[in-house]
């Protein structure tokens, strides 16, 4: 006899415990980040440990899922029909964490496109119709007690389907949007900031393509597999993979701006007023020291200490 909770949980299982490694990942990311950067906005340092917070009760919680239907209910396979309570939250806090980080992304593009209202407006107007859709989803998951019913209205298909669409709309636009701009602000930088370019296009796209890629998946499983919760284990690690996105992009910041440091380079950094400005690094100085000696009729010699200030490039 074929195990139900092999067919039902197995793949969930597996993703969890991914989504934990993740979260592990998240931890050391928010580390590194607290030793590097002590010096951005308290604003920005406020989001980072939120989203470190939000991270650590989803994984919680995630947990408590699968002990509810693997411990504590088992044996008792009939409970697999049922939707755990755990699930809402787990949902909605997953949600919580896509929405700052897109929203951060969101200001990027905000910034990068010179304030471009129409644009920025739609990308905003799509993230705030992914929370109306995960907020469908979580307050369908408290409605409906078992998941055949979940499944069985089209309510719920619209809103799993509907948020999870668009997030991947909006990772693919703010990829694309940024990809656009950093490519055609090439002339206004200096020809050695190519690479930096490159390196931070290919930044964006990855991690856009990823989020994007998990979200596309998470609606064919949920489609297709309608006996199994392999399709919630993947949006749990869609979250995972939000935060260690926007973590990710706030630590390469000193990686990309140290890249091929004998050329000047454009970076970004954050101020109090923009949230972005483009700076190039400071000119180096190199202090040259020279001795002179002289030797006088005596044979008694004197030494001359002199020294100069030279800019970069200047000593040749």
């Amino acid at each position: 006899m074929e195990n139900p909770a092999e067919a039902f949980f197995g793949g969930m299982l597996i993703e969890i415990f991914i989504a934990c490694i993740l979260y592990g990942i998240t931890t050391l990311q928010t580390f590194i980040y607290w030793q590097k950067y002590q010096n951005d906005v308290p604003s920005l340092k406020f989001m980072v440990a939120g989203i470190w917070i939000l991270e650590t009760v989803h994984t919680a919680f995630c947990m408590q899922v699968v002990y509810a239907y693997l411990i504590s209910n088992f044996g008792a396979f009939e409970k697999f029909l049922d939707i755990n309570w755990g699930v809402g939250i787990t949902v909605i806090v997953e949600v919580v964490i896509s929405t700052l980080v897109q929203a951060f992304y969101v200001k990027r593009v905000w910034i990068m496109s010179n304030k471009a209202k129409l644009l920025t407006g739609f990308i905003g107007f799509v993230t705030v119709c992914r929370i109306g859709f995960g907020i469908g989803s979580t307050i369908l998951s408290y409605h409906y007690p078992e998941w055949v019913e979940f499944r069985a209205h089209k309510s719920s298909l619209v809103t799993v389907s509907g948020g999870l669409g668009a997030a991947a709309l909006v990772d693919v636009l703010v990829a694309l949007t940024l990809s656009f701009y950093l490519t055609r602000g090439r002339s206004t930088w200096q020809k050695g900031s190519n690479s930096k370019v490159n390196l931070i296009m290919l930044y964006a796209v990855n991690s856009g393509a990823i989020t994007a890629s998990a979200s596309v998946l998470s609606v064919i499983l949920y489609a297709t597999q309608t006996h199994s919760l392999v399709f919630l284990g993947l949006v749990e690690i869609q979250g995972k993979l939000y935060a260690n996105s926007f973590l990710g992009s706030l630590n390469a910041r000193s990686h990309i701006r140290n890249k091929n440091t004998a050329a000047q380079y454009p970076s970004f950094e954050f101020s109090n007023s923009s949230g972005f400005r483009a700076v190039a690094p400071p000119v180096p100085k190199v202090e040259v020291f020279q001795q002179t000696v002289v030797t006088n009729d005596m044979g008694e010699q004197e030494t001359d200490f002199g020294m100069k200030n030279l800019k970069g490039g200047e000593l040749v």
